[in-house]
């Protein structure tokens, strides 16, 4: 942020009333509003931008609702008017000579002079290049690819997807007189492709007088009440720090209250900069699935290539992709004109292709982060040097993720017109200081592959994936975007936040602290601002709320005394309030966020709900891990050993039966699983080799095990015997570091396949990183545990477990099974 002239900015008022005051000079005896009535009027352009449009209209109101003065807008000054706020530019800004030159990515400036007030940005109105759908039944018809397809020659897929979404009005609107629009009412519309450089001004302004927006709708924004607004003294240019600053609130989709409060935060989403899997829009289409299979990866001895799939991978090192990719970025370029195209490659990407020519080019012993770094980003860099030679000022982009997530080790520096984006690159999740040191040689990492910016992408942890704990986190915010400033382009925050943005007492703090952060410094003065001015007589209490979950949120899943600490910081602060008062509203979205934690504390002082028992028979031995189950033991197991799964969801009989045993030995614990299948179907082997994710594009068997003191393990295995295991409590990145050390063998029949697995067990141990830690369960202190199959087929998937979860996924750990030996 930089300032000119004769005034600086302090960023926050000291009181309300005394905001503008406290912020720059006032001219003698000149006012905006004076005593309740207005001094002044807003002029803007005879045909003024859409966005200088709305930004006029945010000042008169905000002015009306601070002073209770409404000020008249109009396109050119009249006489005996005290004050002439000109808002964008004009024939009168140019007579004044201030103009908005230099004001990129949403930067403004406010001057005033004698008499008047200059509030003033870049303000270029967006024109979306034809084909774009206008709705989605305009998309899912088909009328834009086949547009699409005319201006190509080609079957690629459509980068427009859910475009019209990002219009506030009907698309099918936009452009038409307003005398023929459906929607006849006062609203404007706008792009939030738009440049709203006088509308930050406007925002700007109204900051200084006090106004605040930290939540979607009237209950979030804080405005003061001022009798008289004087003319200030000022001269300033501010500047964001970041040209990007992507929140996917979709203006359509989320609603005015929503898209409002994006644009009072200062957010930036700039056209034609694709992020997110790129490669999967340009080869998701049935018709290049089915003409161009050779493209798609081969997993198993099949190619993953089947329509009506969402995630087909490809296989990168196949010459005929590569130039049908060249093509279609160029093309991008020259009939979008998108500035940067995303060449990352579809979701999900944990398994590399099995065809000859991919084999080798994996790194599998850089583990679940670095596996396909070199694969990915080798073609990432082959195609921007190509790219590079009929495109010099543009740029391919491909994000750090997943299994390509870690720099590739055999390239020293990408090429110039490398973009990479960086995919956790701030991670807020990762609020200790051991986890927040893991980020930033991340970040460093990357930094020294390229010279360009960095972008960062963040799935910032929202209420509609099942989070509920209460990571507020606001110096990991503010520090971690602090950390960016200067070596990065901005962010793509995606979050989903729903119409009514659900779960608003915990959403919108997060989001408020990241915005503002682009433009602001100081973290403490935001946050001990937004405590004060939103939580008023409770605002020691909630910011020592604030403070202690960011220290212990992430103990509170397994901690029932961080629980019942942090719910009791809460409970002072709410006794702080009137229920029925505005601060009383705001905290009570809070309690309602807060139930779930609450329900937390509850199961963790609680045994779990009636699941199934299995008793493991006693004193394995005799057994041979051949996949055989014909020794004596296993012929002649007790019943209390042996159990049968059901289906997943509906715990009814599968119409492929599972049987299950399970044992205790001195030298750990023992499974056999029999899986019946139809005579003669062949099983599907999606991998032949340890440790590869492509094991779970075909038929598996997973056993998970939460021990006494370990939550949980997780080992999967094949008919071919290929097994992957993972420590589930290790943090995400470390999940595939673990080795189980188990003994696996199988066997396939004409009816059937079989797996017999011994499991090592240590009580102790010294490295976590191997072996399954525990003591023998028993029924005083059990283990619990599920035993699930997939069964993988061209027409759909069968899933069953022991303890049926009841939902789509096995990693339900409350509903595991109770295991112990007597």
């Amino acid at each position: 942020m930089t300032h000119g002239g004769v005034s600086s900015r302090t960023g926050y008022a000291l009181t309300l009333a005394a905001a503008l005051f406290a912020a720059h000079a006032a001219r003698a005896d000149t006012f905006i509003v004076q005593e309740g009535k207005p001094r002044a009027e807003i002029i803007v352009a005879e045909e003024p931008p859409r966005t200088v449009q709305l930004a006029a209209r945010e000042l008169q109101r905000y002015v009306e609702k601070i002073s209770g003065a409404k000020l008249p807008i109009a396109t050119a000054p009249r006489e005996n008017v005290p004050v002439e706020i000109y808002v964008g530019k004009s024939r009168w800004t140019d007579e004044l000579g201030v103009s908005a030159d230099g004001l990129k990515y949403g930067a403004y400036r406010i001057v005033s002079g004698e008499g008047w007030l200059v509030l003033i940005g870049d303000d270029t109105d967006f024109t979306p290049v034809e084909p774009w759908p206008r709705s989605n039944s305009h998309w899912v018809g088909g009328e834009v690819h086949r547009q699409w397809d005319q201006v190509t020659g080609a079957k690629w897929g459509n980068p427009m997807a859910g475009f019209y979404k990002h219009y506030t009005g009907r698309a099918f609107d936009f452009g038409k007189p307003k005398s023929e629009w459906v929607d006849k009412s006062d609203t404007i519309h706008v792009w939030a492709f738009d440049e709203r450089g006088s509308f930050n001004a406007v925002c700007g302004f109204l900051r200084s007088l006090g106004v605040r927006w930290y939540m979607p709708g009237e209950l979030g924004e804080v405005v003061p009440s001022l009798r008289s607004i004087p003319l200030p003294e000022i001269d300033e240019t501010v500047r964001p720090a970041f040209p990007m600053r992507r929140f996917c609130m979709r203006f359509k989709v989320h609603g005015r209250d929503v898209a409002m409060w994006a644009m009072h935060l200062g957010t930036r989403d700039p056209y034609g900069f694709q992020v997110a899997h790129g490669l999967a829009t340009m080869t998701h289409r049935e018709e290049m699935l089915e003409a161009h299979p050779e493209f798609y990866a081969l997993y198993g001895g099949k190619r993953h290539n089947r329509p009506g799939q969402r995630l087909n991978q490809l296989c990168y090192s196949n010459e005929e992709l590569f130039r049908e990719n060249l093509r279609y970025i160029r093309a991008l370029f020259d009939h979008y004109r998108f500035d940067v195209v995303s060449v990352m490659p579809p979701d999900g990407f944990t398994a590399m292709c099995q065809c000859p020519l991919c084999e080798g080019r994996d790194t599998p012993e850089r583990g679940d982060r670095g596996r396909l770094s070199d694969y990915v980003w080798g073609y990432v860099n082959r195609v921007a040097k190509e790219i590079g030679k009929t495109h010099p000022q543009k740029k391919v982009l491909c994000a750090a993720y997943g299994a390509y997530k870690l720099p590739p080790l055999k390239i020293d520096k990408l090429e110039p017109n490398v973009q990479v984006c960086i995919v956790g690159g701030r991670r807020i999740q990762d609020s200790k200081p051991e986890q927040r040191e893991a980020v930033r040689q991340l970040r460093d990492a990357w930094l020294a592959k390229t010279d360009n910016p960095i972008v960062n992408f963040e799935n910032y942890p929202l209420t509609d994936r099942g989070w509920y704990l209460p990571a507020y986190v606001p110096h990991v915010v503010g520090e971690s975007i602090n950390a960016l400033k200067g070596d990065s382009l901005g962010e793509d925050v995606w979050f989903s936040v729903g119409k009514d943005f659900h779960a608003a007492g915990f959403n919108h703090f997060n989001v408020y602290l990241t915005a503002r952060m682009c433009w602001e410094e100081d973290v403490d003065a935001l946050f001990d601002e937004y405590c004060r001015l939103f939580y008023g007589p409770a605002q020691r209490e909630m910011k020592s709320f604030f403070e202690y979950c960011e220290v212990n949120w992430q103990d509170m899943q397994l901690d029932k005394q961080k629980v019942d600490r942090a719910l009791g910081l809460f409970s002072a602060a709410r006794a702080k309030v009137e229920p029925d008062s505005v601060y009383g509203k705001r905290v009570a979205l809070v309690a309602d966020y807060l139930e779930a934690l609450k329900n937390r504390g509850i199961q963790l002082e609680k045994d779990r709900g009636p699941v199934p028992e299995l008793r493991l028979a006693r004193d394995a031995a005799g057994i041979l891990i051949d996949g055989k189950l014909d020794e004596p033991f296993w012929q002649d197991c007790p019943y209390h050993a042996v159990g049968r799964l059901r289906e997943l969801q509906t715990g009814r009989k599968p119409v492929f039966g599972t049987t299950l045993k399970a044992a205790w030995g001195k030298d750990g614990v023992y499974f056999a699983v029999r899986c019946e299948e139809r005579p003669g179907d062949p099983v599907s082997i999606g991998t032949k080799k340890n440790e590869d994710p492509a094991i779970w594009y075909g038929d598996v068997v997973e056993i998970l095990l939460e021990t006494d003191s370990h939550s949980y393990y997780q080992i999967a295995v094949n008919p071919a015997g290929a097994i992957v295991d993972l420590d589930r409590q290790a943090p995400k990145g470390g999940w595939y570091q673990w080795d189980s050390q188990a003994q696996v063998a199988t066997d396939v029949g004409e009816d059937y396949w079989t797996v017999e697995v011994r499991i090592p067990v240590v009580e102790k141990t010294s490295d976590p990183l191997h072996q399954v830690v525990g003591r023998k369960p028993t029924g005083g202190l059990p283990w619990y545990f599920n035993v699930c199959r997939q069964r993988v087929r061209d027409n759909g998937a069968e899933h069953s477990a022991f303890s049926p979860t009841g939902t789509k996924t096995f990693h339900e750990v409350l509903k595991f099974a109770k295991l112990y030996e007597k």
